[in-house]
């Protein structure tokens, strides 16, 4: 009786066991899922928060020069990309690995999420996707470059394979709204680096690791800034 007993337990945790890992291999973990959605909801109060005490970019007022000529459009357009890109300096020497970093918005994904500045795999990486601390912030006319989880916590990067050139991808920061155009993504070896090199122009690179349940390599999405909406202002073409 006590073996046949035994013997319905370990059928039963070993029908739990193929479960879960069917799961994991069709959606994804639902475990760690859990943990991502509480740190998510933590990390969207410190995001808000940091939404709320930004100041509007200071307008660069009209000022008419000693011959009567008011600045062109040019030179205000000139003047609105720097207040922009000293905002992003600003911001990019106060950060702190772990800490909320902005908002990443990819509708073919139906992914909005909180992005955290580091790459650390238990630290950043489960809390939600990272920005590598080796590449820029937007605004600066250099490569921003993320990284997120294919089956783990929230998995947010699940189906990055199914992004399609023209696709829109949407970088809340607290002093801008920057839009891109995705134009072309690759699959590289885990240790090339050369992703993140910058290219003469604001560029985004979401990164996860390909093929799924491996680290062997990993898939790449580069995107190109098309459109800013600095905090307070009026929109601009990039």
């Amino acid at each position: 009786m006590n073996r046949r007993r035994l013997g319905l337990v370990l059928a039963g945790i070993g029908v739990l066991v193929a479960a879960y890992a069917a799961t994991v291999a069709l959606w994804r973990d639902p475990a760690t899922d859990l943990y991502a959605r509480w740190k998510q909801h933590e990390l969207s109060g410190e995001l808000e928060q940091a939404f709320a005490e930004q100041k509007p970019l200071v307008a660069v007022p009209v000022v008419v020069d000693s011959g009567g000529q008011a600045p062109t459009e040019a030179e205000q357009l000139a003047a609105e990309k720097l207040a922009v890109a000293r905002a992003a300096n600003d911001l990019n020497r106060k950060l702190e690995l772990g800490r909320a970093l902005g908002r990443l918005t990819v509708p073919r994904l139906g992914l909005k999420t909180v992005f955290v500045h580091g790459t650390r795999w238990s630290q950043d990486l489960s809390r939600g996707p990272g920005h590598y601390p080796q590449t820029s912030l937007p605004g600066v006319g250099r490569t921003m470059a993320i990284a997120g989880h294919r089956t783990t916590f929230g998995a947010p990067f699940r189906h990055i394979d199914s992004l399609r050139r023209g696709d829109p991808i949407t970088v809340a920061m607290p002093y801008a709204t920057f839009h891109y155009k995705v134009f072309k993504h690759e699959i590289v070896k885990s240790d090339d680096w050369s992703i993140i090199r910058d290219r003469g122009f604001d560029t985004l690179v979401l990164s996860a690791c390909h093929p799924l349940y491996s680290a062997e390599k990993r898939w790449i999405v580069y995107a190109r800034l098309v459109r800013v909406a600095p905090a307070g202002g009026e929109p601009y073409a990039a």
